[in-house]
Order: C-alpha cells, then sequence, then structure tokens
C-alpha cells in the first residue's frame, strides 16, 4: 500500500469564510492574479440558490497551489478574510478531530492569521479559524494540525500561557456528541453586565475575590478596545460563585449597579429569553381579549365615533369600529377595545341592556371564531346527549324548537318553547302522537292560542267558532289530549 499523499503535493484547495456575494466568477478572477486556474466550484444551496459561503479550485499544478494558498491565505475579498487549506478528500480525516485543538480566551485583537503565525511553530497547520459575530472577535478559535503529535506539542507548550495580557486556555477538540453534560454545580462562571466603560477587569477581578479565589475575569470589548459594558467572572469553586451572584447582584460598582447572574450557553439563552417572550405575548394577547367588546342590536345611523363616543365614559377606548357592508351600510354590530380589562368589564356591566338610539345593547366579551364555534359544538353535544336520555322515556320524543342560522352548515340556536311564562326543552308525547299536560305544567299553548283561550273563543280543528250550529264542533279541543298538529295549527291552518 502507497504512502498517503502528502498535503503539499495537491493541486486543489478549499477556500472558506467567504462574503455572501461572491460569485464564481469573482473568485476566479482573485487567484488568477497569482496563479492560472483550472477550474471553481462555488458551493451553494440546493433549493434556494444562495451560496454556502466556500468553495473549491483547481490548479494545473500541486506547485500552483501551494503558491496560492501562501500568498492569498487570510486575505481580504470583498471585506471578509479568506481561510484556505488544502482540500481533503476523505472526509474522515476531517471529522476524527485527529490533531484539532480548542483555544479560548483569546484577546479581541488576534484573528485567524496572528493564531496561525503563534501555533505554526510546532508543525504544519492545515486550518486556523478565530470565530466571530457581526465581524466581531467571539474570543475563542479552532486550531488544526497535519498530525496528532504536533497538537500535543502546542497544548502542552501554550496552555495557561499569556498571550496580549491574558491567559488563554488550551484543551483537545471534541465534537458536540462526544461532549460530557456538564454536573449539577460544576459551573463556576458568572455573567456580569450593567457597569460603565470605566471599570477594568482588575477592578472587576478585585470587587468579586471578596468572596471567593477568582480564576479569571473578563471585560468583552468592541473593535475599538472599548468595553461593551458586560463580561464574564470564572471562580474556582461554585461555592464562591454562588456567593458573589448572591450578594453582587444589584450592588453599585462605580455609577451603575450590576447584574450578576449564572452564564449561560448561547442555546439556552436564547431558549430562556424565547420561553419569556413567549409569556408575555400570551400574557398580553389574554389582557386583549379581555379589553375587547362584542357590540350588537346598534341602530343603522351609530358610525365608528358615535360608538367611541357612547364608550369612552367607562376608560380609554383604544379603538372602535361598526362592521358593514361593501356599499357601506351598517350590520348592526361592531367592537369596542379598551386599554385594560377592568374598563372593558365595567362598560360591560353598564351598556349591557341599555338602551341606545331607541336599542337594547347587546354587550358581551368578544371572541374569536374558533373559540366561539367549540362553545357551541360543547353546547349543542349537552342537548343532544340530554335528548337521547328522553327519548327512552317518551317513544315519540318530539326535541327542543331549533331554527336555523343563515348561514348552510352552522350550528342550530336551540329555542324552548314557552308555557305559560317557563321555557321547557321538549313537548311530551304518548305512542298516538298525542300530548299530555300533567297539571304541574299549566296549559300548553301557542301565543295566538292563549289570547283566543283568554277571548273566551275556543275554535275547531276546521277553524269554525264554538258558536257553529254543528254540534258536533261545538266543544273545544281537550287540554289534556290533544293532537299534536292540532296543537301547531290551531286554526285548521295545515
Amino acid at each position: 500500500m502507497g504512502a498517503m499523499t502528502s498535503p503539499s503535493q495537491k493541486a486543489s484547495l478549499y477556500v472558506g469564510d467567504l462574503h455572501p456575494d461572491i460569485s464564481a466568477t469573482e473568485l476566479r478572477e482573485a487567484f488568477a492574479r497569482i496563479v492560472p486556474v483550472a477550474s471553481v466550484r462555488l458551493c451553494r444551496d440546493k433549493l434556494s440558490g444562495k451560496s454556502l459561503q466556500y468553495a473549491y479550485l483547481n490548479f494545473f499544478s500541486p506547485s500552483d497551489a501551494s503558491k496560492a494558498l501562501a500568498c492569498l491565505n487570510y486575505t481580504s475579498l470583498n471585506g471578509k478574510p479568506m481561510r484556505i487549506m488544502y482540500m481533503q478528500r476523505n472526509p474522515i480525516t476531517r471529522k476524527s478531530g485527529v490533531g484539532n485543538l480548542f483555544v479560548k480566551n483569546l484577546h479581541y485583537s488576534i484573528g485567524s492569521a496572528r493564531l496561525q503565525s503563534i501555533f505554526c511553530r510546532f508543525g504544519t497547520v492545515l486550518s486556523c479559524k478565530v470565530a466571530e459575530e457581526g465581524g466581531r472577535n467571539k474570543g475563542f478559535g479552532f486550531v488544526q494540525f497535519e498530525a496528532e503529535e504536533s497538537a500535543k506539542a502546542a497544548l502542552d507548550a501554550l496552555n495557561e500561557t499569556t498571550i496580549e495580557g491574558k491567559n488563554i486556555c488550551i484543551s483537545k477538540f471534541l465534537k458536540k456528541s462526544d461532549r460530557k453534560p456538564a454536573k449539577e454545580g460544576s459551573k463556576y462562571n458568572l455573567y456580569v453586565k450593567n457597569f460603565g466603560e470605566d471599570v477594568t477587569e482588575d477592578l472587576l477581578r478585585e470587587k468579586f475575590s471578596e468572596h471567593g479565589e477568582v480564576y479569571n475575569a473578563v471585560i468583552m470589548k468592541n473593535s475599538e478596545g472599548k468595553s461593551r459594558g458586560f463580561g464574564f467572572v470564572s471562580f474556582y469553586s461554585p461555592e464562591s460563585a454562588k456567593k458573589a451572584e448572591k450578594s453582587l447582584n444589584g450592588a453599585l460598582l462605580g455609577s451603575k449597579n450590576l447584574f450578576v447572574g449564572k452564564a449561560q450557553k448561547k442555546d439556552e439563552r436564547q431558549l430562556l429569553l424565547k420561553l419569556k417572550h413567549d409569556q408575555m405575548l400570551s400574557h398580553k394577547n389574554e389582557n386583549m381579549k379581555a379589553s375587547n367588546l362584542y357590540v350588537k342590536n346598534l341602530d343603522l345611523s351609530i358610525d365608528d365615533s358615535k360608538l367611541r363616543e357612547h364608550f369612552s365614559v367607562f376608560g380609554e377606548v383604544v379603538s372602535a369600529k361598526v362592521m358593514c357592508f361593501d356599499n357601506g351600510a351598517s350590520k348592526g354590530f361592531g367592537f369596542v377595545s379598551f386599554s385594560t380589562p377592568e374598563e372593558a368589564n365595567k362598560a360591560l356591566g353598564v351598556l349591557h341592556g341599555s338602551i341606545f338610539k331607541g336599542r337594547y345593547l347587546y354587550v358581551a366579551i368578544a371572541q374569536r371564531k374558533e373559540d366561539r364555534q367549540k362553545i357551541l359544538q360543547h353546547h349543542f353535544a349537552q342537548i343532544l346527549q340530554r335528548d337521547s336520555q328522553f327519548s327512552h322515556r317518551f317513544p315519540n320524543y318530539f326535541p327542543s324548537n331549533t331554527i336555523s342560522q343563515s348561514k348552510p352548515g352552522q350550528p342550530y340556536e336551540p329555542r324552548p318553547y314557552m308555557i305559560d311564562g317557563q321555557a321547557y326543552p321538549y313537548l311530551p308525547m304518548d305512542h298516538k302522537g298525542l300530548l299530555h299536560f300533567p297539571p304541574a305544567y299549566g296549559t300548553y299553548l301557542l301565543p295566538q292560542q292563549q289570547k283566543v283561550y283568554n277571548n273566551n273563543k275556543v275554535y275547531k280543528r276546521t277553524g269554525a267558532p264554538t258558536g257553529s250550529t254543528s254540534s258536533k264542533g261545538s266543544a273545544a279541543p281537550s287540554k289534556s289530549s290533544m293532537r299534536f298538529v292540532d296543537y301547531l295549527y290551531p286554526f285548521g291552518q295545515i
């Protein structure tokens, strides 16, 4: 089996950290100024077509590739420094983490090129990258050596050394899937914010050292070297960290009150912020629901301004809207939104059932269409269950009187039978279809029937008055036993 091909003998390069607007033509022109380029492949997303910000370049000889790497690595193209390395066709080497180091606590001024110049004396560096966000150094990076021995030598020599006034920490790089979850109480880092530009790292360390031995104190700075008003303090023991958090959170440092809390990873912080945002949004929506009133039976002359004026005596009206047809005519209902639920409840209690422009207002808390349909479905499910229970007791049970809505497919609005001023949900019948009137129920009469009986004008089924010469039809229908059709149509109009 032949020896592994050395990177220096390859004629293909990987170019990463490209500007998203760079095209393959621009990339070819940038490299063609140094050496001839055989081909360029700029990788793009299959669905959106957007650049993935990396590319592969093929050269005519390994020497051309080596020259391009030496001359253009970390040079800027469209304002972003390119990160160039030999292309590794075998992904196992790249994904195995062999020779890969993780470096943290870097000074903000150290970029990828500077980091490579620090580590290159220990062996051939395949790739070197300092993490950035919005063009700012995030304080950590990665260095990948060609050989594992070189990585070990750099780790032993540079770990815990001071570079640009900061002690850098170096460790073996581990994939996220291989990292062990942190144990409870093993995190000693605190996040500190809300301090002025005059606060230095030494002052921060001195302040927190009162509560335990401080391992490190870092203030995050911008590209100009000025404090961004927040930083991190690391303790050797979790007890000291908890003590400092409890004592210094809200304490005065300089001219401002500090905020001190447990340092969190970015994904943990984003999840916490998302939950907090969802809670605030949910609370806001609940307040909006409770503050919005539905008003119907409005006079057709009522417009938005009149509706707002009528309700404004109960509080601040955020909006008032009368719903109208396409031609501008009022539909007779609208919505009024108050600034607080308390104002809405006050208006509801006073104005519901009141007279406005000669009409009795109906005022209620507004509901979404979906919520209203769920309530109606639950309501009619109970009615059906009740009707099914009565059908066992009465074989020819006649269910509650119902009147359908104007639109097909919508649920029915139940209307009970009004008998002597009382509401009854059903009419009991026997197997012959005759209505029975228990004494406790009183007389089962429709309004027009009640009026006729009150005037002592009892009609037969055919509609002839009792004063007719026919003796068979002179008697009024019995109240204790009556055909259902006679009950519905007392005047014989069938």
